[in-house]
């Protein structure tokens, strides 16, 4: 057997797993910032950078940041707990706009007097979701897709704190976060008009 080739970290390399601390905690990102887990106060800052992004921001995603359930089901299934499981229970208690709320990921990236200068807000895909639904026999399918697919649906960096690698930074942190909780497929689409730089 040959030797196993070491390959050096890059510059947005960090933890090799998260832990559900060290998402709400944050960690470090590029010229000084802190990347992790959207606190409940921040709500409004996230809400208008994601607002600068994208037109079709769905509220409901952020109304869960504002009141404390929005992505705390992936904080805790980074500590180990079953995400099935909960999304089991919530379907049979017919919650599923509050199953994706705790199943949407909201980062943020702090700067050194931990002002939010950047966001991201990853979403279960309710294309994908609508389109199973539309099947017969689709409610296995519908919940399977809510753990296994994500979309990215906005990312923004504010115009002080562009150009430092900021948003690659939130998403490399996005697409670890879901990678370790086995999701298969993490996709996006962007307006590139916009004018939010690169």
């Amino acid at each position: 057997m040959g030797k196993k080739k070491r390959t050096k970290p890059g510059p947005l390399a960090g933890p090799t797993r998260f832990t559900g601390k060290q998402l709400l905690d944050g960690v470090p990102g590029p010229g000084g910032v802190r990347i992790g887990f959207a606190a409940l106060g921040e709500a409004g800052t996230v809400t208008a950078l994601l607002k600068a992004a994208v037109d079709d921001l769905e509220t409901g995603h952020l109304e869960a940041l504002g009141v404390g359930q929005c992505g705390t089901w992936l904080v805790d299934a980074l500590d180990g707990a079953d995400l099935g499981e909960r999304l089991v229970r919530a379907a049979a208690a017919g919650e599923f706009q509050r199953a994706a709320g705790e199943l949407s990921l909201p980062l943020v990236a702090r700067d050194g007097e931990g002002r939010v200068v950047g966001a991201l807000l990853g979403v279960p895909s309710g294309t994908v979701v609508s389109g199973l639904a539309r099947s017969p026999g689709s409610r296995q399918a519908v919940l399977l897709s809510m753990l296994t697919y994500a979309k990215i649906k906005a990312v923004a960096v504010s115009e002080d704190a562009r150009r430092r690698g900021i948003g690659a930074a939130v998403l490399a942190r996005c697409v670890q976060v879901y990678w370790q909780l086995d999701y298969t497929l993490l996709f996006g689409e962007f307006d590139t008009e916009r004018d939010l730089g690169p």
